[in-house]
């Protein structure tokens, strides 16, 4: 039985052939805001406490929207989304501690999704964005961004979920079968994670705002499987009263490469409904 651990392994080995298989959505993801084009950026490295965390930001003015990835994840899935996103506003992607260009994380034992909101409230703090912000959260990164906006309500203007984890997983269903590598960063999320679901429904209350669901339909899994996980991200909007879900077909777990115009869609959706300006972008 596949497992929400196992779909993010399999779409991850997968991903650069199915970008391949999407060249004229990629052609119309990259000039869906307008005809500017988006500001050139490089990968820096900004210390945070006793971290450091690679970042990279796109575009120069416009509302700010922070891509949070997956469990284990570098941040370049989203590349397509924000190059496109960066002509009407101001993208941020980043890699958590441990993965991808980032320094190696300073703690031990689970990374709980607490601390992932507080280490992201930081790194805003230390890069100086203009706030409220959209978040956009990948999976594991789904779950990063709702206890992010349950902490720092007045920070988010709206959150846009992407086949997202969430406390609303029947519990033992989607626990990996196949365990991460023992003091690898996936491992310490993963059980994170676990930890994080059984204590989500304390947190404080998510803050009324634009929330945008987006779920794949092309999981490769079996379909009574397949119907349950549309079951529990059909419980997500209702983590707000301007909460949506938009079923996506013709992706998978990975709808940001998959489909990245409905990304982009979503994304800007959800900024308009939260009052803030996109003016420059495509109608």
């Amino acid at each position: 039985m596949a497992n929400r651990d196992e779909l993010e392994v399999l779409a991850l080995r997968s991903k650069r052939l199915r970008v391949s298989w999407f060249p004229l959505v990629t052609l119309l993801a990259a000039g869906a805001c307008g005809l500017a084009q988006p500001a050139s950026a490089e990968i820096r490295q900004v210390g945070v406490g006793n971290e450091t965390i690679a970042v990279e930001e796109l575009g120069g003015s416009g509302p700010v929207v922070i891509f949070e990835s997956g469990l284990g994840e570098p941040f370049d899935s989203f590349t397509e989304a924000a190059k496109s996103l960066s002509s009407c506003m101001r993208v941020v992607m980043y890699d958590r501690p441990g993965i991808g260009a980032s320094g190696p994380r300073a703690a031990s034992g689970p990374a709980m999704a607490d601390d992932v909101a507080q280490g992201l409230h930081a790194l805003i703090g230390k890069l100086g964005l203009p706030g409220p912000y959209v978040v956009v959260g990948h999976s594991l990164g789904g779950f990063y961004a709702q206890i992010f906006a349950r902490r720092y309500p007045s920070d988010i203007a709206a959150v846009v979920l992407i086949d997202a984890a969430s406390q609303f997983e029947p519990p033992g269903v989607f626990v990996s079968k196949v365990r991460p590598e023992p003091g690898s960063v996936a491992a310490a999320e993963e059980e994170g994670m676990r930890l994080g679901e059984a204590t989500a429904n304390s947190e404080p209350p998510f803050p009324p705002v634009p929330l945008i669901v987006l779920a794949a339909t092309d999981h490769e899994m079996s379909a009574d499987l397949e119907q349950l996980w549309q079951a529990t991200q059909a419980k997500l909007p209702g983590l707000s009263p301007k909460g949506k879900l938009e079923v996506v077909s013709g992706a998978g777990h990975f709808i940001q490469t998959d489909r990245p115009d409905a990304v982009i869609a979503a994304v800007k959706e959800a900024t308009r409904d939260a009052g803030l300006s996109v003016e420059t972008c495509a109608p």
